[in-house]
């Protein structure tokens, strides 16, 4: 339970930080159609591990446009 209020927390703060900055596009570096890790903490270095797979719904490894939305708190 701890666990899960900490990363809805992480979720709540990144998605202010990411919304000011850059778009999915600008994000994805490698134009591979998702976004790493790498990706996400070179524009918000603020964003944990912990954040970032909270939002990995499908356990992939990376985020979609969809599930980047979510990180950034426009909730799609």
């Amino acid at each position: 339970m701890k666990r899960t209020l900490v990363a809805l927390a992480a979720l709540a703060f990144a998605g202010t930080a990411i919304a000011q900055g850059a778009s999915f596009a600008d994000i994805d570096a490698d134009q591979s159609g998702d976004l790493t890790y790498a990706e996400v903490t070179a524009v918000a270095p603020e964003i944990t591990m912990e954040a970032f797979s909270a939002a990995d719904a499908d356990r992939n490894g990376s985020l979609s446009e969809a599930e980047f939305a979510v990180l950034a708190g426009s909730g799609g």
